[in-house]
């Protein structure tokens, strides 16, 4: 089965559940990014965003997003956001700050939440300089849904990290 999954609406990740850091990526999708970033990265620790070719992973390009780090870790912004992202998150976040994040529909948030969860897993993933692997419940109507990410470092023309790129898939859970 696919892990796109924009049929199944409305849903949102589960924020009473926390969200779990798995050591390794479960899902094929996210497998396959991040065996992606590798290949990219070669002998360094993290690939330049340069290396990284959006025709070379179309299939996933609605699951994609690609934040940038603004002032070392002091905000995030969201330079791409993927289609399939906003559709199961509600809204289209390209552009925003972390800082100045909004609830999305329906959420009982309020806005500090939602900046405090997304900073807090941009700046895990800044903090540990490698690939990180999330895992959350996803509620939604009917189905058991669960969102698997990754979200992995570039360097830009450098050694610092100055882009997180990843991707989150979201898949029916067996039950």
């Amino acid at each position: 089965m696919s892990s796109f999954v924009s049929e199944l609406t409305p849903r949102r990740i589960d924020t009473a559940s926390p969200v779990s850091l798995l050591d390794a990526p479960e899902n094929a999708d996210a497998i396959a990014l991040y065996d992606y970033w590798n290949a990219k990265r070669g002998e360094r620790a993290m690939p330049d965003r340069r290396d990284i070719r959006p025709s070379e992973f179309v299939r996933m390009l609605p699951s994609v997003a690609i934040i940038e780090v603004i002032g070392g870790g002091r905000d995030f912004r969201f330079r791409l956001f993927g289609s399939e992202l906003a559709n199961w998150m509600g809204c289209d976040r390209t552009g925003q700050r972390f800082s100045e994040m909004l609830p999305t529909p329906g959420s009982d948030l309020m806005p500090e939440q939602v900046q405090k969860r997304w900073t807090d897993v941009a700046g895990g993933a800044l903090a540990a300089a490698r690939p990180i692997f999330p895992k959350a419940p996803v509620l939604t109507a009917g189905a058991v849904l669960t969102m698997h990410a990754v979200i992995m470092p570039l360097t830009a023309g450098g050694t610092e990290i100055e882009q997180l790129f990843g991707g989150a898939f979201v898949t029916s859970t067996p039950t």
